[in-house]
C-alpha cells in the first residue's frame, strides 16, 4: 500500500475540491438554463389562457431554443444525471404547453417523437394538459360558446380514458396514479359546471322569449 504524507494529502483533497467544485458550478449552469426553459413554457400556457397566441408561440420557440440548442447534447452527460428529475419536470412543461397551443390551433395532441420527450415526460405532460383544457371549456362557456366547451370536454376524456390504460392493471408510470385521480375530478367538476350553465341558458333562453312576447303584445 502506497503512504501518503500531510503535504500530498492536501494536495489531493485540494485538486478533488477543485474538480467538484468545476462540476458544480457547470450543473448550476445547465439548472439555471432548465429552469429558464420552464418559465418560459409556464408562461406560453397563461398566455394561452388569455388568447394571446402569438405571444405564447414565441415564448415555446424561446424555450425550444434552449432545450435544443443547449440541452439535447448533454442528456447522456453526468452532470444531466443529477438534474434527471428537473429536466423532466421542464419537459413535462413543455409537453402540457406545446399540445394546450396545438389543440388551441386545431392541429391536435403532438405525438412524443415529434416533440423529442422521453415517454414519462410526455405522458405526465398530458396528464397536467387536463387542468388547462378544463380553464379553456370554462372560457368557452362563459362566453356563451358551448359547443367549444363540449369539444374540450371531449378531448379531456379521450386523454382521460388514454392515460387510464398505463395504469390499470399495472403501474407504469410512476406519479401517474394521483395525476389519474386529479384528471377525474377535473372531468367530473367540468361536466357539473356544464350542465349548471346549459340549463341557466334556457332558462334565460326561456324567459327573455317569454318577455318577448309579452312586449310584443303590449306594443
Amino acid at each position: 500500500m502506497t503512504k501518503i504524507n500531510l503535504t500530498e494529502l492536501l494536495k489531493e483533497i485540494e485538486e478533488i475540491k477543485k474538480e467538484l467544485y468545476e462540476k458544480y458550478e457547470a450543473k448550476e449552469k445547465i439548472y439555471l438554463k432548465i429552469r429558464e426553459a420552464q418559465r418560459l413554457c409556464g408562461e406560453a400556457i397563461s398566455l394561452i389562457q388569455q388568447e394571446m397566441i402569438e405571444e405564447a408561440r414565441i415564448r415555446l420557440i424561446s424555450a425550444e431554443n434552449i432545450i435544443e440548442g443547449e440541452l439535447r447534447n448533454l442528456e447522456a452527460t453526468e452532470v444531466m444525471d443529477d438534474l434527471s428529475e428537473a429536466y423532466t419536470t421542464m419537459l413535462q412543461e413543455y409537453v402540457e404547453a406545446k399540445a394546450l397551443l396545438e389543440v388551441e390551433e386545431g392541429h391536435g395532441i403532438p405525438k412524443a417523437s415529434n416533440l423529442k420527450v422521453p415517454r414519462k415526460a410526455y405522458v405526465l405532460g398530458l396528464a397536467d394538459l387536463i387542468g388547462e383544457l378544463k380553464r379553456r371549456a370554462i372560457t368557452s362557456l362563459i362566453k356563451g360558446d358551448v359547443e367549444t366547451a363540449k369539444s374540450r370536454m371531449d378531448l379531456m376524456n379521450k386523454i382521460f380514458q388514454a392515460l387510464e390504460t398505463l395504469e390499470y392493471p399495472r403501474s407504469l408510470i410512476p406519479g401517474l396514479r394521483k395525476k389519474l385521480d386529479d384528471m377525474r375530478k377535473s372531468i367530473e367538476d367540468l361536466e357539473r359546471i356544464m350542465a349548471t350553465s346549459i340549463i341557466s341558458m334556457k332558462v334565460y333562453e326561456a324567459l327573455s322569449n317569454i318577455y318577448d312576447q309579452k312586449y310584443l303584445k303590449a306594443s
